[in-house]
């Protein structure tokens, strides 16, 4: 089965939106393509051992995935739950018609929890400009991507969480942020003051 799950990759202040295909047919093997990194390419052992924790499982068949563009170099750890997700709904494991319509970012741990990325904002803002219904991106990215408007932003602890989301189990609260409140807050309370700065 062939499915289509996406994800971005962030180039300075710029994000463009990654296409991951997954096909999962009859054979054995693990092909990933599309210019990954050493990171990616190690996400394998990652995404085995955090579904084989959740009570899932890296299916024993051809996996073959493909990141388009394929000409773009595809860079760290953030692509893990986007690949995971993706074989879960290609090996049938999830159903859900709605995965299309996310963008989904986060490092997995052995565990299934989810490590924060990097670039949520710009992640985030492209996400918008192509009209995708919301991002998914662990918790502690959330805030920041939530500046966004027009787009719904789920903070996620980990894996299961976005399985179940998908496969209607739980409901997720878009996180909302007052951008206007944060800034006002921000003037009044700084992490930084020049009155902190000490010298000869």
């Amino acid at each position: 089965m062939l499915v289509k799950v996406y994800g971005s990759a962030v180039f300075g202040v710029e994000a463009t939106t990654i296409t991951v295909e997954v096909n999962v047919d009859k054979g054995v093997g693990y092909h990933l393509v599309g210019l990954p990194d050493n990171a990616i390419k190690e996400s394998s052992y990652r995404i085995a051992a955090a579904l084989k924790n959740n009570g899932f499982e890296l299916p024993v068949k051809k996996i073959t995935i493909n990141m388009a563009p394929a000409d773009l170099r595809k860079e760290g750890s953030a692509y893990d739950l986007t690949l995971a997700i993706g074989i879960l709904v290609a090996s049938s494991q999830l159903q859900t018609a709605d995965v299309d319509r996310y963008i989904i970012m986060g490092e997995l741990s052995l565990d299934g929890s989810l490590q924060p990325i990097r670039g949520a904002l710009p992640i985030a803002i492209k996400a918008q400009e192509e009209g995708f219904k919301g991002i998914i991106l662990p918790l502690q990215n959330a805030q920041e991507a939530a500046i966004v408007d027009e787009l719904d932003v789920y903070g996620v602890e980990n894996v299961m969480q976005v399985i179940d989301f998908f496969s209607g189990k739980l409901e997720l609260n878009p996180v909302k942020v007052e951008s206007r409140d944060a800034f006002f807050k921000a003037q009044d309370f700084p992490d930084f003051d020049f009155a902190d700065v000490k010298g000869n």
